[in-house]
């Protein structure tokens, strides 16, 4: 997936059609959607018995009824600009796949029935003729549950990808049985393929895009500075006063740039475990978060911190920074075409590494 811009619904819905494609043998690839009031959900090239289409999927929270077809036919003539018009919705009845194929529209929902057809180009499956019974919708939240996530999304690519469950919550701090139980329910989102002999193999960028879709932030509290400072510096010297582990983590602006450089940073987030002496900052404190350009967080949720050491460097100084998936997150939530760009950045640095 791109990103999580059209929120959890948009991500989980398309990832279970995208993946009832690919298990049916159809080939599905992703493309970047152009920026128009009128584009798609999602731009997807796909590959049949080596025909080609590409198609412009929209995402409904349900199928239309019959007497809502006529009024989706603007909708459709938009999207034919980018690709045959595709609908994505979480279940389409018999009947109503039968109308949507009359109007023209291809259609897919989410317990993998669909109909694609464009030139030579046809797919169709139908698996189940009524909607089953509502499967687990949300990521595994809970003691560990994060840091078990985060830990399968920053495997390294020469890890050979899978991983057991002891291994895993060795990695992620959390006990056998807790990882065991995590990956679990992984495994019934879809969200990690079991490898066999007590082995997982994680679907590193659907299980990212869920993670940045459903994570409602760190919690705790946060304190605003402004300063007239070099961030850069400014985290340097922080990193300097900071001596144990989890008493600093130096997340969006300046953690991206250090690892993938960007633009000169105009925001510094840090993570403390109240262990800084912030009276030393050559600042003043910010009325809010608006009037700030240093955020200083007390996090709630732990697993902000790397489940492996990770840091960057500035003019001599080992800086420590935050989870590179609390990074991605930072700079989507702070916002901005330019900060949606570094996590691009930061996230194909993330999933190549």
């Amino acid at each position: 997936m791109q990103s999580y811009a059209h929120g959890a619904y948009t991500v989980n819905v398309l990832i279970d059609v995208v993946r009832a494609l690919q298990e049916a043998g159809v080939s599905v690839r992703q493309l970047k959607a152009p920026r128009s009031s009128a584009s798609a959900d999602a731009i997807l090239a796909v590959e049949v018995n080596g025909v080609r289409a590409r198609f412009a999927a929209d995402v409904k929270s349900r199928a239309p009824y019959p007497g809502e077809l006529r009024g989706m036919d603007q909708r459709r003539s938009a999207l034919s600009a980018h690709g045959v018009p595709l609908l994505v919705v979480p279940f389409v009845s018999d009947s109503a796949g039968a109308a949507l194929t009359e109007a023209g529209w291809s259609w897919g929902d989410e317990y993998g029935n669909f109909d694609l057809r464009s030139g030579g180009l046809v797919a169709r499956q139908r698996r189940t003729s009524s909607p089953p019974v509502r499967r687990r919708r949300t990521l595994p939240r809970g003691s560990g549950s994060y840091s078990v996530i985060r830990a399968l999304i920053e495997l390294h690519s020469n890890d050979n990808v899978s991983i057991g469950a002891t291994a895993l919550a060795s990695q992620a701090g959390v006990s056998q049985p807790r990882a065991s139980q995590v990956l679990r329910q992984l495994h019934s989102l879809g969200l990690v393929d079991s490898a066999g002999q007590g082995r997982w193999l994680p679907r590193r960028d659907d299980l990212l895009d869920r993670f940045l879709a459903e994570y409602t932030g760190p919690g705790g509290s946060e304190h605003y500075f402004y300063t007239l400072d070099p961030l850069a510096e400014l985290a340097a010297h922080l990193a300097r006063t900071a001596a144990r582990r989890h008493d600093l983590a130096i997340s969006a602006d300046v953690g991206p740039d250090l690892l993938q450089p960007w633009r000169a940073p105009s925001t510094l987030i840090a993570y403390t475990g109240g262990a800084l002496d912030t009276t030393d900052l050559d600042s003043v404190e910010a009325q809010g978060k608006a009037d700030a350009n240093v955020i200083i967080k007390m996090p709630a949720d732990q697993s902000v911190y790397p489940v492996e050491e990770l840091t960057g460097a500035f003019k001599g100084a080992r800086i420590p920074l935050a989870d590179p998936v609390q990074m991605i997150w930072d700079l989507h939530d702070l916002g901005g075409a330019d900060r949606a760009e570094a996590a691009g950045k930061l996230r194909q640095w993330l999933l190549s590494r």
